[in-house]
């Protein structure tokens, strides 16, 4: 259908025959295709395709992508600026066989609910969607649902996904997880409500590549055996989440999140570990949080013991529940994006760790507050904040509180934050009442 021309239907089916392919092109603008009822993609054992192209433009009550009932591989493409396919009540894409849909060069696809892979375990059928190009979008409005009971993927390269209260799932065995990937300049995924990540018996996960984006409210990841995680850890990945993160694993073989390479994790709200529901039948095998590089940002955190691992990178957040161990390369950084830390438990600092303490003015309430032991080694850093930072003879900063015992000292201690001439600073309190104080130099 080209040139401007008009199609009508009540309902459609496309399939292939013998070894030919199916198919149907919708192509130029002022083209489109008006279907009531369904579409449907792949009704036979063959490829079939469904071509929407250069401005023109499609709209159905329900979109079936790789056909029930059949085992055919069905195909849909979207390509071009201003092409566009609408559906709007329910998209099934591999929902028995094969379901294939690609999103290029600034197409768009407008959904209600969406499923993307089978109901019935099918070890041989599911779905896999493309979003690529810059201005590409797929805008969903309804329930959307990645990995029905199969294998299905999600793959955005510089394209952008809006959804509401996704999840991503797997099977009940963990053969046939489903795997969603945002990447590339403007590739974005936007998520309104609560993402699901890991289905109930925690298979599904979701990768944020080089310099991709997640926006979310609130996540919830699920993951059995190392079943279920988020994963960001390319150079400017990062993961923007405004609520809050809760984590149930069980056997950890690899953490539910993951921040390395240069990536970015911001949690506006708590970020949590919790029992999975019914009990561990696995032994220990390692933390539900990791972070190895780039930075982890947390309004708030609260991890059951030994389920945060801090090999590298830089923690701010403005409490943590639990003992932090700080024992390995990382640097926790109290005063940037919280005015100070409350840590109830133990803070522990190796000697490649760092403590990274930016200050404002004077203060007496400790930056660095420790409801237990404190064990110190590796460096502090105390730093000015942005602006013009003034002190006087006799200004008092209280870096650290503690309320059970301090053991050792840092073994480097740089406080970069200026002096007037024939000034200087006083760090003799420093591990009696953890205060430092502007004295006259001698």
């Amino acid at each position: 259908m080209t040139h401007g021309g008009t199609l009508i239907s009540a309902g459609a089916s496309v399939r292939a025959g013998g070894d030919n392919v199916g198919s149907i092109r919708v192509d130029g603008y002022g083209s489109t295709w008006v279907n009531h009822g369904f579409i449907e993609i792949g009704m036979s054992h063959f490829e079939s395709w469904v071509i929407i192209r250069n401005g023109a433009e499609a709209i159905t009550d329900d979109l079936v992508v790789g056909a029930r009932g059949s085992t055919g591989d069905g195909y849909l493409l979207v390509e071009g600026y201003d092409a566009t396919m609408t559906s709007t009540a329910n998209t099934y894409i591999g929902h028995t066989g094969q379901g294939h849909v690609q999103l290029k060069q600034g197409a768009s696809l407008f959904s209600h609910n969406v499923y993307i892979g089978g109901t019935g375990g099918c070890m041989s059928c599911g779905g896999d969607v493309a979003i690529t190009g810059s201005g590409t979008q797929w805008v969903s409005t309804g329930e959307f649902v990645l990995g029905v009971r199969s294998h299905s993927s999600l793959d955005i390269q510089r394209g952008q996904l809006f959804t509401v209260n996704a999840r991503i799932l797997g099977d009940d065995i963990g053969y046939l997880t489903s795997h969603a990937s945002v990447s590339g300049w403007g590739g974005t995924w936007t998520n309104q409500g609560l993402l699901r990540v890991g289905s109930t018996y925690g298979y599904g996960t979701l990768s944020v590549g080089a310099y991709g984006t997640l926006v979310t409210e609130d996540t919830e990841i699920r993951s059995q055996l190392g079943g279920g995680f988020v994963k960001v850890n390319d150079v400017y990945a990062s993961w923007l989440n405004s609520g809050d993160v809760t984590i149930f694993a069980i056997g950890n073989q690899s953490p539910s999140l993951l921040v390395d390479k240069h990536a970015l994790v911001s949690i506006g709200g708590l970020l949590r570990t919790a029992p999975w529901a019914g009990g561990d039948p696995y032994p220990y095998l390692g933390p539900s949080v990791r972070l190895a590089d780039g930075d982890l940002i947390a309004a708030a955190m609260e991890v059951a013991e030994g389920d945060f691992e801090f090999a590298g990178g830089r923690l701010e957040t403005g409490s943590f529940v639990g003992d932090l161990d700080n024992t390995q390369a990382g640097e926790l950084s109290v005063g940037e994006a919280h005015p100070s830390t409350d840590v109830a438990g133990s803070y522990r600092q190796g000697p490649g760790a760092t403590l990274s303490i930016t200050v404002t003015e004077a203060s007496a309430v400790p930056l660095l507050q420790v409801d237990g032991d404190l064990l110190l080694d590796g460096a502090l850093k105390v730093l000015p904040a942005g602006g013009s930072v003034s002190f006087q003879v006799g200004d008092t900063i209280t870096l650290l509180g503690w309320s059970g015992d301090l053991t050792g000292t840092f073994a480097a201690v740089d406080i970069a934050v200026p002096l007037a001439p024939g000034l200087t600073w006083d760090t003799s309190a420093l591990y009696t009442t953890g205060e430092i104080t502007v004295v006259p130099a001698t």
